[in-house]
């Protein structure tokens, strides 16, 4: 919680530290704009597949929506009779550094669930899709290449700023809440890269809002809108519940995500309220089970009676001594509002 208080005050706003730190932010951005340009004009090699590469990537560090837009974008192009796999890194998980197949067209591999809470999620949302985890994202891909050489795309989550493979498609995605913060580059911001490196992207997805703000307007790229949406609502037993049935419970939230306001907003679209929000740091491993008994003693106090979490949370959860806590699972879809956009890569 320090640390978000820290974030909030000096990353989303301008302040005096954000400002001490800006000549450091000048520097970061510089090389991060030299080695584009580095790979852009060839000088630095990258590995160019045989087989259509799409990024989903963003240049906001923390939560805007990669993993539920790439979940979609598989499933919307499976659907239109595409062969797709999809990379992720891992991030935290026992694959990071060992480039793991975890899923394939028939089923998700028992060990899935050690490849890190975003991997293992994609896999289970993403049935009869083949996964791989791994950083290493040259390698994952000539993998992919040898084991399904029919397929028409692979899609590489997280990867704007991952020059060593090329792309046939960046999709670069934003979330409204969050924005762009102070508009500064790390450390005195949360921009990964300037906001000028979005002419080198093909779509631009704006998350959250029809609204779409001027500074992404200015690129003049391809903007898509759309939002989450609560696609069913269960427990641990995987028994499906409505969102009438909590209307009535005094409610509280346990995420562990980059964006907790974005988990906040998605139920609150739902209309339903809740009391209090338990917000861990993003790949949160819930494994001090400490927490778990603050979190008893302030259901007594509080006189809750359900706590909401995320899918991406209680992919780590399922695995821990929670038995008596009142979880209530959130699966959530993300819906674009303009669809069209997919013919251009269905050609």
């Amino acid at each position: 919680m320090k640390l978000q208080n820290f974030i909030n005050k000096n990353l989303y706003k301008r302040s005096i530290i954000s400002i001490i730190l800006y000549p450091i932010s000048i520097l970061y951005a510089f090389l991060q704009i030299s080695f584009r340009k580095l790979y852009r004009k060839k000088i630095l090699r990258s590995f160019k597949s045989r087989i259509k590469i799409i990024s989903i990537g963003n240049i906001v560090s923390g939560g805007s929506g990669k993993t539920p837009f790439t979940i979609f974008l598989a499933k919307y192009l499976t659907e239109n009779g595409k062969k797709v796999a999809i990379s992720h890194r891992g991030y935290k998980g026992d694959y990071e550094n060992l480039v793991t197949l975890i899923s394939d067209f028939q089923e998700v591999f028992p060990y899935a669930k050690h490849a890190g809470d975003e991997s293992f999620l994609i896999a289970l949302k993403s049935p009869r899709i083949p996964v791989i985890s791994g950083r290493n994202r040259k390698l994952a891909i000539k993998i992919l290449e040898k084991k399904f050489p029919d397929l028409d795309y692979i899609i590489l989550d997280d990867s704007y700023q991952h020059h060593r493979v090329q792309r046939d498609y960046d999709f670069v995605i934003f979330n409204h809440i969050g924005g762009i913060g102070n508009r500064m580059v790390l450390p005195s911001g949360i921009l990964r890269e300037p906001l000028s490196t979005l002419k080198h992207s093909d779509f631009i997805v704006y998350r959250g809002s029809k609204t779409i703000p001027n500074y992404l307007k200015k690129y003049n790229k391809p903007i898509l809108t759309g939002s989450y949406k609560i696609s069913r609502i269960y427990n641990r037993t995987f028994e499906r519940f409505e969102v009438s049935d909590l209307s009535n419970k005094r409610i509280a939230l346990l995420s562990g995500i980059g964006l907790p306001e974005s988990f906040e907003n998605t139920i609150k679209k739902a209309n339903l309220d809740f009391v209090h929000h338990f917000k861990m740091p993003d790949h949160y491993d819930f494994k001090d089970i400490s927490l778990f008994y603050q979190i008893k003693s302030e259901l007594s106090i509080r006189k809750i009676d359900a706590i909401l979490t995320t899918e991406k949370d209680f992919s780590k959860l399922q695995f821990l001594p929670i038995i008596g806590l009142p979880f209530y699972i959130v699966a959530i879809e993300f819906s674009l509002d303009n669809e069209d956009f997919v013919s251009e890569l269905l050609e």
